[in-house]
């Protein structure tokens, strides 16, 4: 608790007079990009591989937050210790089953007690029951919102008999955006590379694939490929911007012997 005190009273220095410029001037929208950015630097780590990597990562994510708890401070809206037993508080409420008379015999007996809760404290304040597909961030990224509406919806059965049906809707997605691509309209373009995006998430979670780890592997065997690329024309003293498309093909071919999908795909993705 020292240590965290110390932390504290720093931030609450570089936020003060005679402190940063640059850290006076951030905003709430400000620290929540940057709490974002470094979430997933942390999660770059969550292998714990290098427990000395994740440390680190973890205490930006602190700073962060602490920035945003200052942020609040600041402006009259509470402080830290309103913020900790505020959130002490919606832990014990939510987990009847661990502090409360209730039981949970699985992982997924113990989401519904904490859903039920969580439905009971918005009825307490008067506010109207979520729709079904409400409770997810807008901030969300696209691609984990998709995975998780489809998910949700699934639970009631408004679902895909097969993967044969799923992969004939993406391929069908597909020919409408062939279609329109001749027509020039942006909008029309962006809502049929939508649909197709949606599907292929769609069919990435039938198969039991999550579509963010394999973007992940494809990025990762991507930057493997043209890092060769790249290595290769430097070598020979010439440059990226300088190179022929024929030449860079030539080489990623190259690539392609060099780091197999299996090869690049276990790379770490660029931190």
């Amino acid at each position: 608790m020292q240590a965290l005190e110390e932390l504290l009273d720093t931030l609450r220095f570089l936020r003060g007079p005679n402190g940063c410029p640059w850290d006076r001037k951030q905003t709430m929208a400000d620290l929540c990009r940057y709490l974002l950015d470094e979430a997933y630097e942390l999660q770059d780590h969550a292998d714990l591989v290098q427990p000395a990597a994740a440390t680190d990562e973890l205490g930006d994510v602190l700073f962060v937050t602490l920035s945003c708890v200052l942020l609040m401070e600041e402006h009259g809206y509470g402080d830290l210790d309103r913020v900790a037993t505020g959130a002490r508080d919606k832990i014990v409420r939510r987990h009847p089953h661990v502090f409360g008379d209730q039981t949970a015999k699985s992982p997924e007996e113990s989401l519904q007690h904490w859903q039920s809760v969580k439905d009971d404290e918005s009825r307490a304040r008067g506010e109207a029951p979520a729709p079904f597909l409400g409770r997810f961030p807008r901030s969300m990224p696209a691609l984990r919102r998709a995975l998780a509406i489809q998910r949700k919806v699934a639970e009631v059965g408004f679902e895909w008999e097969t993967a044969e049906q799923v992969h004939a809707k993406l391929l069908e997605e597909g020919r409408e955006l062939r279609e329109v691509l001749p027509l020039g309209d942006p909008a029309r373009i962006q809502d049929e590379l939508g649909d197709l995006l949606f599907s292929v998430v769609n069919l990435a979670r039938f198969l039991g694939t999550d579509p963010e780890v394999a973007l992940e592997s494809t990025i990762a065997k991507f930057t493997a490929r043209f890092g060769y690329v790249e290595r290769e024309i430097l070598a020979k003293g010439g440059s990226l911007q300088a190179a022929t498309l024929p030449e860079m093909d030539a080489l990623w071919e190259e690539a392609k012997r060099q780091h197999p999908p299996e090869a690049a795909g276990s790379t770490s993705p660029p931190g």
